[in-house]
């Protein structure tokens, strides 16, 4: 079966277009990129982080117009306007907040406004919270995210909070509380691992599927003319949704299950791997 002519290319970050660093964005997988942009593909970053922590080598592509980030919970262009939305409603977030808060035993991340933030509490515990090494270089390159309390910082007025991330959790306290979620909010609210040890909560409107359908629909472009890439679970609806998806070669097995395709490996190239097969 010929492939569709393919106008846009919506590429998660960690484990796809970046090296196992959380960082570098090979020679490879940049010029792949650069040269679909030449021929005029769309190409999106899709990414759980918010804008503010998307790695510099990628923010500075210069044909990156277009940004879906904290999991779908917000899609921006360029120039920051908000073209969609789907934060958590306060009363929502409250009830997370507290439930877990009293649990204990694990750090608690808010995303709201396009940042990241972390109590001083859970910071100055670090060490025995295990927070991963790559919240923690976010966290060192921005004081302000570390905050007295992140009741108050929810409640600022007119703030858009977009994720509550648990960044490490023990197997049976993630089991705990995807059960809870379950049980208390049904379908209100998402959860999705992007790593084992991790579980990240937004509205039942926040997915990356979602909002790339949407953002499509704004450019008048078909999903079936649409290739994403990802290697996680919060990363199978997009690949559901477009007219390729593409799973990494690290991805997770149900991951891959969703796929049409698998490339090679983040740390293989697997994004340009792929756009040199359905680009040729």
């Amino acid at each position: 079966m010929t492939s569709p002519e393919i106008k846009l290319i919506a590429v998660d970050l960690d484990g796809t277009l970046l090296r196992e660093d959380h960082t570098t964005l090979s020679e490879a997988n940049r010029e792949a990129l650069t040269q679909a942009a030449a021929r005029g593909v769309e190409i999106v970053v899709a990414t759980g982080r918010s804008i503010s922590a998307v790695a510099p080598q990628v923010l500075e592509l210069p044909f990156l117009r277009y940004f879906i980030t904290c999991n779908g919970s917000m899609t921006t262009d360029r120039e920051g306007h908000i073209l969609r939305a789907a934060p958590l409603p306060l009363p929502i977030a409250e009830e997370l907040l507290t439930h877990l808060s009293g649990m204990g035993g694990f750090p608690i991340q808010l995303y709201a406004d396009q940042k990241m933030y972390l109590s001083r509490a859970d910071w100055e515990n670090r060490d025995a919270l295990h927070l991963p090494p790559f919240h923690l270089k976010a966290l060192f390159s921005s004081q302000e995210s570390i905050v007295d309390s992140l009741w108050e910082r929810m409640h600022r007025p007119g703030s858009h909070l977009e994720k509550i991330n648990l960044p490490y959790l023990l197997p049976q306290q993630k089991a705990a509380i995807k059960a809870w979620l379950s049980q208390r909010f049904g379908d209100a609210v998402r959860a999705v691992s992007t790593m084992e040890s991790n579980l990240e909560l937004t509205d039942r409107e926040a997915s990356k599927g979602a909002a790339l359908q949407a953002l499509c629909g704004m450019l008048a472009l078909p999903m079936a003319q649409v290739m994403a890439l990802g290697d996680a679970d919060n990363d199978i609806g997009m690949l559901q949704a477009a007219g390729i998806g593409v799973a990494m070669g690290n991805a997770y097995p149900e991951t891959q299950a969703a796929a049409r395709w698998v490339t090679r490996s983040n740390e293989e190239d697997g994004v340009a791997c792929a756009i040199e097969r359905f680009l040729p």
